[in-house]
Parts: C-alpha cells; sequence; structure tokens
C-alpha cells in the first residue's frame, strides 16, 4: 500500500485543484493593492459563495465610506459569455455582498427575501461607493 501512495496523494491534490468550490475569482484590473489583503480574500470568497461564479472578473476595486469594499465584477452566464461588469458592494463586518441589479431583476425577483437584498444592495452602494 505505500508504493501508490504517491500516486494517491498526486490524484487527491488534482480533484482538490479541479474540484468545482475551488473558487478561481481574479482582480484583473490592479485595483487590488488599493484594498488590504485579507478584506480582498473575503470579498473575493464572498463573491465566489454569492454568485457561484468559477471565474469572476473583479476591477474597480477599492475601499469606500463606512469600511465598505466597493468594485465591480463580471460573471459567465449559462451559456459561458461574461455579461458585463457589474457594480458591487461588500460590507464585511456583516457579511453581505450585493451586486446592483438590473431592471429585469428588480420587475420580477425571485422572493422578498431578494427584493430586499436587491433594496439593500443599492442602499449600501448610494451611500458607501457613489460619488458624492
Amino acid at each position: 500500500m505505500t508504493e501508490f501512495a504517491p500516486i494517491q496523494i498526486c490524484l487527491v491534490a488534482s480533484l482538490l485543484a479541479t474540484a468545482p468550490d475551488a473558487h478561481a475569482q481574479s482582480i484583473v484590473d490592479g485595483t487590488g493593492t488599493a484594498v488590504d489583503a485579507e478584506s480582498t480574500r473575503i470579498v473575493l470568497a464572498l463573491i465566489g459563495q454569492h454568485l457561484r461564479s468559477t471565474d469572476a472578473k473583479v476591477t474597480d476595486l477599492r475601499t469606500g465610506r463606512g469600511g465598505a469594499i466597493c468594485g465591480a465584477v463580471e460573471v459567465r452566464n449559462r451559456m459561458g459569455t461574461y455579461t458585463g461588469a457589474r457594480p458591487f458592494v461588500a460590507d464585511l463586518a456583516g457579511g453581505f455582498f450585493g451586486r446592483l441589479p438590473e431592471g429585469p431583476e428588480l420587475r420580477n425577483p425571485a422572493s422578498i427575501a431578494d427584493y430586499r437584498a436587491m433594496e439593500r444592495a443599492q442602499e449600501l452602494f448610494t451611500r458607501n461607493c457613489s460619488e458624492r
């Protein structure tokens, strides 16, 4: 059994590297230096958790007012095509991540909870991320 151990270790490592839960969101425009490393790690984890994206592209990352983290994120649709960057806000203290909704989402929310999350994202973004 010990003679197979290196092969087993390699197999497990390759499976972990390609597991669906292994998120590889990336900051594609170099703005990751505008936010501390721990906050960046948390934001990328929230994006992976909330958007269920394994290859989200984050841009315009910055610290907003009130400690919020602001930026834009682009994810793929069901057809595999990137949909265009949309603004987001993250409240790290509250564990909240919200991407600003588009028209169809606002007109036809999946649930009351989804609608309230969209409202919260809009309010947090306006208060903490938009130019005054």
